[in-house]
């Protein structure tokens, strides 16, 4: 799902964000000419929901909120609307690809291994052995995730093609409508 065009002079909501209700609705809720409060509960949505987002190294959502919300210079005290938060959990149905639940998986799990490596302060030689043994079988199957994000996506992409290309029959005859049933 599209969000946000860039034109090269301005942005833009792209045209299919205002054909989800909730965003729709805070585009026409913002009476203001530029649309100030509108842009800001979107970068806000595409900074806290998109797997693309700089912030996304924060695993802790509380902790990437605040962090967009200082950074953004979105105000102290400013919050999510309910109405944002409902966008943004259409958004982020909308964006789930298996690959990047596993990007999502592989970030939680290499925040782990960060907790693992700076708890070897004041622990027995027994604690480190186990410790490093999680490190390295953890390592290992992080480092497998990104050829298996490839071949979901390769595998993703076919199925897609699929679905696009009429199924034909031998002689490149086109099926009927409930042919194979």
């Amino acid at each position: 799902m599209k969000l946000i065009e860039f034109d090269g002079i301005e942005f833009k909501v792209a045209d299919e964000a205002l054909l989800v209700r909730p965003i729709r609705e805070l585009f026409e809720k913002d009476k203001t000419k530029k649309k100030e409060l509108f842009w800001k509960q979107m970068s806000y949505l595409w900074f806290m929901c998109d797997p693309r987002s700089t912030y996304q190294y924060l695993v802790d959502e509380d902790k990437r909120s605040r962090e967009i919300i200082e950074q953004e210079g979105l105000g102290k005290d400013w919050k999510p609307s309910a109405d944002l938060r409902e966008a943004m959990d259409i958004y982020k149905r909308n964006t789930i690809t298996t690959a990047s639940l596993l990007l999502e998986d592989m970030r939680r799990a290499v925040e782990g291994l960060r907790s693992i490596l700076r708890a070897f302060e004041n622990v027995s030689i027994d604690d480190i052995k186990i410790a490093s043994q999680i490190a390295s079988s953890m390592s290992a199957t992080i480092a497998k995730i990104p050829e298996l994000m490839k071949n979901m996506s390769d595998a993703e992409k076919a199925l897609a093609k699929d679905f696009a290309t009429e199924d034909t029959a031998r002689g490149n005859a086109t099926k009927a409508v409930g042919e194979d049933v």
